[in-house]
């Protein structure tokens, strides 16, 4: 995983084992449902739709320059899958008040420009996660986790192309990246992830090399 900063890509690389590149002529818009999603694990569905070897190096292209937009708007921005799905970081902190559950007023503003990038339903398939630091119990923890993901769900329903795929996870604190004895590390636990995945039509534009 490559975290995105202003001027440089700092590497922070993640192992997917099993990830296999779709044939070079493959449909992109095979199996692309999101029944079949809803299903999957995240790391299952972290790895679909693949892109084919020779797709890769455009849409690798693409999610950088990406990347390296949001970055410059202050998001947390991550590259993963060798480079080809953009993983965007949002504070908790930022989205709702101390332990509520509703969005704040300011939450509409932070997602409102990631939202953005969907209104073509068909460039990216669009997979969150909702995390808690271990402040209380696992059992609140996982429940403050889902009904903060119920409430960011809810807002997407209204706010985003009924046609984007989006699957929605939550996970509690049992997937900390920072140290639950620190307040940084708490404030870091505390987060919404926004995996941006190849979409059939990113797919299909890298294939035609028309993608810009």
């Amino acid at each position: 995983m490559k975290r995105i900063l202003l001027a440089s890509l700092a590497a922070l690389t993640i192992g997917f084992t099993g990830l296999k590149a779709a044939n070079d002529d493959k449909d992109p818009y095979l199996g692309y449902d999101e029944t079949v999603y809803m299903d999957m694990e995240l790391e299952d569905n972290l790895k679909a739709p693949a892109v084919g070897k020779s797709e890769h190096a455009a849409v690798k292209a693409y999610m950088t320059r990406l990347g390296r937009d949001l970055a410059k708007r202050n998001y947390i921005v991550d590259l993963m899958r060798d480079d080809e799905v953009l993983l965007v970081t949002l504070p908790t902190d930022d989205l709702f008040l101390p332990n509520d559950t509703l969005l704040s007023p300011s939450a509409p503003g932070k997602l409102a420009p990631i939202v953005a990038l969907f209104n073509d339903p068909f460039m990216f398939k669009m997979v969150y996660a909702v995390h808690t630091d271990n402040t209380g119990s696992p059992t609140y923890n996982m429940r403050l986790s889902h009904e903060r993901n119920n409430s960011v769900y809810d807002w997407m329903l209204d706010n985003v192309n009924e046609d984007v795929i989006v699957i929605p996870y939550e996970f509690g604190d049992t997937d900390p990246i920072g140290s639950n004895g620190s307040r940084q590390g708490r404030h870091d636990n505390r987060r919404l992830e926004i995996f941006l995945i190849p979409g059939p039509k990113m797919i299909s534009l890298a294939q035609k090399g028309m993608l810009k």
